[in-house]
């Protein structure tokens, strides 16, 4: 294994566009995110991206968003985690690290409609020793019964709740009542891809992530909510100081 002072800052190299954070000005060092990593989980991390650079799927949360959420579950200890969009496994291999770290059993539960996509996760969670942590489930997030599969899973409600499935208006709005209710007191619900960039990844045309954050809050005004990059139309420079161009939703339940 190479020196780990190196680490992600070889991907400054790779010209490939999911290694945007790396090519970024002042990037050149390894986030605390991959720093942590153990040299044998570092070495599955590795494995895992040459694996989907050379045969996909390629869609995994970049370097801002996972750093975010490394702060909030380490930080703050959360240990009841649901993640709605599996794609290839790269925020489930991280956080299932995390919860490792932190020997939280059975602390996340995510969960994907696509079988490809699970049973290539599941093959990584198994790679990655993180059968105890990590729940990988065959299920529609819109279907009643998937907030009760996740509650017992973890033992409890969820206190985080990471939204990155199909990007579609009407789902993601449905999305949002079901989970919201799902949540515990006091946690947050994140979703990604809320900008006007990631307006085209619904494949539906009306208006994808952003639009259903947007008419959620407005039905919802006495809940908190917050928008990082909504207005955010292109991953060209200058960037904001949250660098991720798809943008960020929040929203905190509240405990009273």
């Amino acid at each position: 294994m190479s020196d780990d002072s190196l680490r992600s800052r070889a991907w400054r190299e790779r010209p490939a566009p999911r290694y945007w954070w790396h090519h970024l000005p002042g990037t050149d060092y390894v986030p605390p995110i991959y720093s942590d990593l153990s040299e044998t989980e570092w070495a599955t991390l590795v494995e895992w991206y040459d694996e989907t650079d050379r045969g996909g799927p390629i869609g995994e949360c970049a370097v801002p968003l996972i750093s975010l959420l490394h702060g909030l579950v380490m930080g703050s200890r959360a240990s009841r985690i649901v993640q709605l969009g599996t794609c290839a496994g790269y925020s489930a291999l991280l956080l299932g690290w995390m919860l490792r770290r932190m020997k939280i059993e059975r602390g996340l539960f995510s969960l994907d409609l696509d079988p490809a996509s699970c049973e290539l996760s599941r093959r990584w969670i198994a790679r990655g020793g993180l059968q105890d942590f990590v729940e990988i489930a065959e299920r529609n997030s819109l279907d009643p019964q998937s907030p009760v599969a996740a509650r017992e899973y973890l033992g409890g409600d969820p206190e985080l709740i990471i939204l990155d499935s199909s990007h579609e208006y009407q789902a993601t709005l449905g999305e949002l009542d079901l989970w919201y209710e799902a949540l515990a007191p006091g946690g947050l619900l994140l979703l990604h891809d809320v900008s006007r960039f990631a307006v085209d990844f619904d494949v539906t045309r009306q208006g994808g992530v952003g639009r259903a954050f947007s008419e959620w809050r407005k039905a919802h005004p006495a809940v908190e909510t917050f928008c990082l990059n909504g207005d955010s139309s292109t991953m060209e420079l200058p960037r904001p100081l949250y660098k991720d161009a798809c943008g960020l939703g929040l929203i905190h339940k509240a405990s009273g």
